[in-house]
């Protein structure tokens, strides 16, 4: 999942400019795409991330009202637009103008989320609300209404086919749709609510759904049930059972905030299903979100958003930012291939090492430990991953011990069950996931000897859980051999020439990872490759390796772009664009493996590695900044900190830095120019912040000069390191020749080494 959070935060109406200048210039656009790709993302981001979202009620001839609020509060999209086809008239007249925008909604990169308060069967297609909307049934319009074939059941049928034209035209743009009808079905403020029963209103809601699947051929709806937090001990008298719901969510309206007993409920009732807040007053806290992770998305009820009883612009930012949370332009859901569950594929599971998942001794006995060990054909790693997200081997499936939702839960052979959430698995990029549970396949200890335990263990992004699944290829094909050369990249127009190093020894079908090695101010791509003796790195270490130069002419080199400070000359070329194309454009012909791009920089290009990993975190894996590392501009009330408003990346980027304490440039105790200020160590502090690293920062001594400060416990597993030379001056540690004036270049460390140790922990995830 790729996550480029722009860094523009509105502050009460008013977007601070140094700011502004970190927006992309255009959102992630979706792809046409269906049902079936839809709730796949959904059930995979389950547990570990979140969707963003805003409802946009009357009037649907303006059918962004609250989200344009929403961007004004936050500088940012939601992940997910809500609208509603409505009852008044001129609500109803401008249907297609809220469809257009549903429309327009998807192709930016926004799920659509659609809800229908309709009018009651007994009377026309529009309506009000009090005496309407809020009405009810006597019983015997209610048995009529349910009983096929009844005048008031036909009148139903064709109240729903009023919604026919506007879902058809979805559908026809690919557009797959969460639709939300009969909700709040267990509470009696509506005409069509507050009925239980086998003939109650969830029968309303079956006949809805066969309506439209069955009768309308709609395979781009995804089915979402919805119940309110009320009696929530009475909801399965509302459930329509499993085949058609795709989606188990709920309103939250008694209650600020959804109750640990309501988020319980609903995962029971799903049965591994996702769940939602389909609709919320007051947005989700960070800490409510960490303590109920399995809530695919939120939504805010429209004016609910700035109702100073349920929010505050300071609660909704921390909302949208907080780690687990994707607005838009932050994930993306893949284009579907038909309605479908996909085909059966056999073959070995491959994991950290190269090492094949095994089922201990080919035993084949309830319980049987699965581990890690060296592939060898044998049955015990021949794994089928089947189209019901089972994996199996030797008969039997790919089993979560007791169904325990705790880190360290044994990963085991079972007899394999009809509906057996405990052996289900989703492919979430590189991870596997089990959507009970939310955690992932890991390999105990970040191990990868024979024997080493598989366990259930929260996801992380740390390469002891990434597999290659049967039928998943590495290979592709490198346009050229080993060796230094210059590649094209064109932005806006312009072709620029881009130095790019394959090491040796490896096969053009193989991919590699990547490492951007930025320049410092003055110097080019081709001039830092060889002051980082980066190639050789390469050749022992096995990545390719990327050094473009920056975007304004400096002597004879460059300057980068650095997002936020400075005043760059007018038409300048926006360089975190660039950096973008350049690992867009490069990665067929370098056969790059874009989940394993890495950054590092020097001086400026650490400047420019440490701004590219606060706009686009979910493009870059890790960062290693040498003598440059920041978190944002210097704040401009206090320049001995950084501006946190300026680098919310919102999820916690693996840092390790590197920096000397003689450093006259950059120092490292702050001070220097108007672009650097604040401290090494602020800067390493405020990454642990965003982050949420629990620990730290614990000191060590590596050598004589050197220290080792790391903040660990991180939210996602991202340590952020830093190792400070208290001799060095503003040099790359180990780089073979001194950089004249800079002062002294240790050899007690060698920064390549180190950051690619800690570079291969992490990936991207999708």
């Amino acid at each position: 999942m790729t996550r480029p959070r722009s860094r523009a935060l509105a502050v009460v109406g008013a977007v601070l400019l140094a700011v502004s200048l970190l927006v992309p210039t255009s959102a992630q656009a979706f792809p046409a795409s269906t049902r079936a790709a839809l709730i796949d993302y959904l059930t995979g981001i389950s547990g570990q991330y979140t969707l963003s979202g805003q409802h946009n009620r009357e009037p649907n001839s303006d059918p962004t009202k609250y989200t344009r609020v929403a961007q004004s509060i936050t500088g940012q999209t939601p992940g997910l637009w809500g609208g509603d086809f409505l009852f008044l008239p001129d609500d109803v007249s401008h249907r297609q103008s809220m469809v257009d925008e549903a429309i327009r909604q998807w192709r930016a990169g926004s799920v659509v989320a659609l809800t229908w308060h309709f009018c009651p069967p007994t009377g026309g297609p529009t309506c009000d609300w009090e005496t309407n909307i809020k009405s009810s049934l006597n019983p015997t319009q209610w048995s009529q209404l349910v009983a096929d074939g009844t005048a008031l059941n036909t009148a139903y049928k064709n109240r729903l086919s009023e919604a026919v034209p506007y879902l058809r035209q979805l559908k026809d743009a690919g557009v797959p749709v969460l639709f939300r009808p009969v909700h709040e079905m267990n509470e009696g403020w509506s005409w069509w609510g507050g009925h239980p029963g086998a003939d109650g209103s969830r029968k309303l809601y079956q006949i809805a759904h066969d309506y439209f699947t069955n009768t309308q051929g709609f395979d781009n709806l995804v089915w979402v049930w919805n119940v309110k937090d009320v009696d929530m001990g009475s909801i399965s008298q509302y459930w329509p059972g499993s085949a058609y719901v795709d989606v188990a969510s709920l309103d939250v309206w008694n209650k600020l905030e959804p109750s640990a007993s309501d988020y319980q409920a609903m995962l029971t009732i799903a049965g591994g299903k996702p769940i939602a807040l389909a609709e919320v007053g007051k947005t989700p806290t960070p800490a409510v979100m960490n303590a109920q992770p399995r809530w695919a998305w939120w939504m805010v009820w429209a004016e609910w958003l700035t109702d100073p009883k349920y929010n505050t612009n300071a609660g909704v930012q921390a909302s949208y930012f907080a780690p687990r949370v994707l607005n838009r332009g932050e994930f993306t859901v893949p284009a579907g291939g038909g309605g479908g569950g996909g085909t059966t594929r056999t073959g070995p599971i491959t994991g950290l090492g190269g090492k094949c998942v095994d089922v201990a001794a080919a035993n084949t006995a309830d319980g049987t430990q699965v581990q890690l060990y060296t592939c060898n054909g044998g049955t015990a790693q021949q794994w089928t991953v089947g189209a019901d997200g089972t994996i199996r081997a030797l008969g039997k499936c790919l089993d979560v011990n007791g169904g325990i939702n705790a880190d360290g839960t044994k990963i085991q052979l079972w007899t394999c069950g009809a509906g057996n959430t405990h052996q289900r698995w989703t492919q979430n990029g590189a991870t596997l996931v089990n959507p009970e549970t939310g955690r992932c396949l890991d390999a105990t200890g970040q191990a990868s000897a024979d024997g080493t335990k598989l366990q259930l263990w929260s996801c992380n992004g740390q390469t002891n859980q990434n597999w290659t699944l049967p039928g998943t290829s590495t290979q592709c094909a490198r346009a050229f051999g080993a060796g230094e050369r210059t590649l094209p990249v064109t932005l806006a127009g312009t072709t620029y020439q881009v130095t790019a190093y394959v090491p040796a020894g490896v096969a053009n079908t193989t991919a590699l990872p990547v490492v951007l090695n930025l320049h410092g101010s003055g110097s080019t791509g081709g001039g830092q490759l060889s002051y980082s003796d980066m190639k050789a790195a390469a050749d022992r270490d096995k990545y390719l390796v990327v050094a473009p130069s920056g975007a304004i002419a400096s002597g004879s080199g460059y300057v980068w772009n650095v997002p936020g400070v400075g005043a760059p000359p007018a038409g300048a070329r926006d360089d975190v664009a660039f950096l973008d194309q350049v690992v867009s454009a490069l990665a067929a012909p370098l056969c790059a493996d874009t989940t394993r791009v890495y950054g590092t920089g020097y001086s400026g290009g650490g400047r420019m590695i440490s701004a590219y990993a606060c706009a686009r975190p979910g493009r870059i894996a890790a960062i290693a900044p040498v003598a440059g590392l920041r978190a944002g501009r210097p704040d401009p009330q206090d320049t001995t900190r950084p501006d946190a408003q300026s680098c919310r990346p919102g999820r916690g980027v693996p840092v390790v830095a590197f920096h000397g304490q003689q450093d006259n440039t950059n120092p490292y105790a702050g001070g220097g120019s108007d672009v650097w200020r604040y401290s090494v160590p602020a800067a390493q502090q405020r990454w642990a912040a965003i982050g949420g690293c629990g620990t730290g920062p614990t000191t060590s001594q590596v050598s004589t000069h050197v220290s080792r400060s790391v903040y660990s416990g991180c939210g996602t597993g991202a340590d952020v390191v830093l190792y400070s030379v208290s001799d060095g001056g503003h040099t790359w540690p180990g780089a073979p020749t001194e950089s004249a004036g800079n002062g002294t270049t240790t050899r007690e460390i060698a920064a390549n080494t180190l950051m690619w140790q800690f570079f291969q922990r992490f990936r991207l995830t999708a």
